[in-house]
C-alpha cells in the first residue's frame, strides 16, 4: 500500500498588505453588479435568520445547471461540502489525483479515511492516464477524486474521459467525485452535472465562489443523485447559506450566461498572453490550462522558494506549491488578472534574479 496522502493546510489568497495577489484564482472582473446591489439591500435583513435550507438557491441553481433540483445542494462554499461528502459517504478506500485542491484529502483524513494517491506524472504534463483508474479500481478504491480542471495543474478531463471514468466506477461500486469549482472558466464550459441523473455513482461540486468572485461570502453546490443529495440534505448544518450570501447568489445567477461568456472571453484572452510572455523567459516553464491560473516551474531557483520571495519583495505575491501534495519545489501557481497585472507580474518574472 503506498502511504496516504499527507495534510496540507497551505493556501493562496493571504497576499500581504501592497502586494498583487496573485495567489488566488478568483473572477479578475469581480463580482457581477447586480451581486454588489443585492449584497447591499440583503444587509438591512441580517437579524433575521435564513432558512434552514436555501430551496431558493437550490431551485435556481439547478436551472441555471439544467438539472433536477432534488439533486443539488446548496452550501457555503464547496469546501464545506467536500467536508460533508466525508462525512456522508464514508468511502472505505478513497483515491486523490494529486496535486490537487489539499482539503480533499485533508477531510477524508479527518473522517479516519486518509487517501492514498494517484500520482500525476510531470512528464506527461500532469494529465491524468486511464491506466492510473484502472489501478485503483483494481485494488478496491472505493471512491475516486479529480479537479476537472484541477487546480493547481490546469488540466482538464474531456467530457468522453468523464464518461468512461464514470461507467468504470460505476461497475465496481466506486464514487467518483468531480471537483469542478473552476469550470466556468473553460471554454467551452462543459461540465458533468447532466452526467449525474445517469449514474448514480458520480457526484459534482460546483463554486459560485470562483466564478463570481465572492470568497468573502462563499457559496457552492453539490449535484448528485437525488437519494445522495438528500442524504447529505439531512447532515449538513442548518443556517448554512446566510441571508446575505443567499441574496448575492441569486443575483449572481440572474445574469450568469453574459458575465460569464465576458469572463472566459477576458480569461482567455489574458491567459494566451501570459502563455506567451511567460514562456518566452529563459528559465520558466509554463504548463497548458484550462482554467483562470497557470502552473509555472522555475528551473534554476538556488534554494526552495527563492522564486516567490523575490516576487514579495516586488509587491507580487503567487502561490509556492512545494509543499503540496504532488508537487516539489519550484512549482508555483499563477492567477490571472488585469492586463495591467499581468504585465506587472511578465516584468517581475523576467528580472527576478537581479
Amino acid at each position: 500500500m503506498t502511504r496516504p496522502v499527507p495534510i496540507d493546510r497551505v493556501h493562496g489568497g493571504a497576499a500581504p498588505p501592497g502586494a498583487i495577489d496573485f495567489s488566488a484564482s478568483i473572477n479578475p472582473l469581480g463580482p457581477p453588479p447586480g451581486a454588489i446591489e443585492a449584497y447591499h439591500s440583503a444587509v438591512a435583513r441580517i437579524t433575521s435568520y435564513p432558512p434552514p435550507k436555501s430551496a431558493a438557491l437550490e431551485h435556481r441553481m439547478a436551472s441555471w445547471l439544467g438539472v433536477d433540483p432534488e439533486s443539488v445542494l446548496a452550501g457555503n462554499g464547496t469546501t464545506q461540502l467536500i467536508y460533508l461528502l466525508a462525512r456522508v459517504l464514508e468511502p472505505a478506500r478513497p483515491f486523490v489525483a494529486i496535486p490537487t485542491f489539499s482539503e480533499i484529502a485533508n477531510a477524508l483524513a479527518g473522517e479516519g479515511s486518509p487517501p492514498e494517491p494517484i500520482q500525476l506524472d510531470r512528464d506527461r504534463e500532469y494529465r491524468l492516464d486511464m491506466d492510473q483508474i484502472d489501478r485503483a479500481l483494481a485494488d478496491h478504491a472505493g471512491a475516486i477524486f479529480i479537479g476537472r480542471p484541477n487546480s493547481p495543474t490546469g488540466t482538464m478531463l474531456s467530457m468522453g474521459e468523464v464518461e468512461e471514468i464514470a461507467a468504470r466506477c460505476a461497475a465496481r461500486g466506486c464514487w467518483l467525485v468531480l471537483d469542478e469549482a473552476f469550470v466556468d472558466f473553460a471554454d467551452p464550459p462543459e461540465s458533468a452535472v447532466g452526467m449525474t441523473a445517469r449514474n448514480g455513482r458520480l457526484i459534482v461540486l460546483r463554486s459560485l465562489t470562483k466564478s463570481f468572485a465572492i470568497p468573502g461570502l462563499r457559496l457552492g453546490c453539490v449535484v448528485a443523485d437525488p437519494e445522495v443529495a438528500a442524504a447529505m440534505r439531512d447532515a449538513i448544518e442548518p443556517w448554512s447559506v446566510s441571508v446575505v450570501a443567499e441574496s448575492v447568489g441569486l443575483a449572481c445567477l440572474e445574469s450568469a450566461d453574459d458575465y460569464l461568456r465576458r469572463t472566459r472571453k477576458f480569461v482567455g484572452r489574458e491567459r494566451e498572453h501570459l502563455v506567451r510572455s511567460l514562456s518566452a523567459i529563459a528559465g520558466v516553464r509554463v504548463f497548458g490550462s484550462a482554467a483562470n491560473f497557470l502552473m509555472i516551474a522555475i528551473a534554476d531557483e538556488s534554494s526552495p522558494g527563492q522564486f516567490g520571495e523575490n516576487l514579495i519583495r516586488r509587491g507580487i505575491a503567487v502561490r509556492d506549491l512545494r509543499a503540496m501534495p504532488g508537487c516539489s519545489a519550484g512549482l508555483y501557481r499563477v492567477g490571472i488578472r488585469s492586463r495591467a497585472d499581468n504585465q506587472r507580474l511578465i516584468e517581475a518574472v523576467a528580472k527576478w534574479k537581479e
